[in-house]
């Protein structure tokens, strides 16, 4: 698997953009010319109108499957903490956290993930319960994976970190992500 960077997904997008409207325009001088043009010339306009919609058909699905911002809240409570995430679907990521942190990581109680469920309304899943890391370490390991970082520690302090464009965010915004159950850290 190919893991592209986000300014390289948006840069592709440009191209996506550019193609179907190179398309078009070839589109447009067929319909114009087709009648006027001869047998032999008619078939190349039907072959290069056929390329034409397919260019246009796989540019607009790499349009709509343009991926979402991977996200992630990390909740420090004291020596534990939890990751919750929107790209359980990119479970390698998990994964490899998983591998690095190693016996840090424990598993939810039932109690825990009652506690936790009140951020799956927001698209937000509690996947990591970790111990004893240091929030450095984990915030670090998270920039390096993830597009957007937020950390909440136990007085609902916020930091955003955005490492789309880079891995190694050179500060941090106070805002919260976009949470619309939130109270307070559980």
């Amino acid at each position: 698997m190919v893991v592209v960077q986000r300014n390289e997904v948006s840069r592709n997008r440009v191209v996506y953009i550019l193609t179907i409207i190179l398309s078009v325009i070839v589109l447009s001088g067929i319909a114009a010319e087709f009648s006027q043009s001869s047998q032999p010339v008619q078939v190349l306009c039907v072959v290069l109108g056929a390329i034409a919609l397919l260019a246009i058909a796989l540019s607009l699905i790499q349009l709509f499957a343009h991926p979402k911002r991977s996200q992630v809240l990390l909740f420090q409570r004291d020596d534990e903490m939890v990751l919750a995430t929107n790209a359980v679907h990119e479970g390698f990521k998990l994964r490899f956290l998983r591998d690095i942190l190693g016996e840090q990581v424990t598993s939810f109680t039932d109690e825990d993930r009652l506690r936790w469920k009140s951020l799956e309304s927001d698209g937000f899943y509690a996947a990591l319960y970790v111990r004893n890391v240091r929030k450095v370490i984990m915030l670090r390991l998270c920039t390096m994976i993830f597009d957007d970082v937020f950390v909440a520690d136990r007085n609902n302090r916020w930091e955003h970190h955005d490492s789309s464009s880079t891995a190694e965010p050179s500060y941090s915004k106070r805002e919260m992500p976009p949470l619309t159950t939130w109270k307070s850290s559980p």
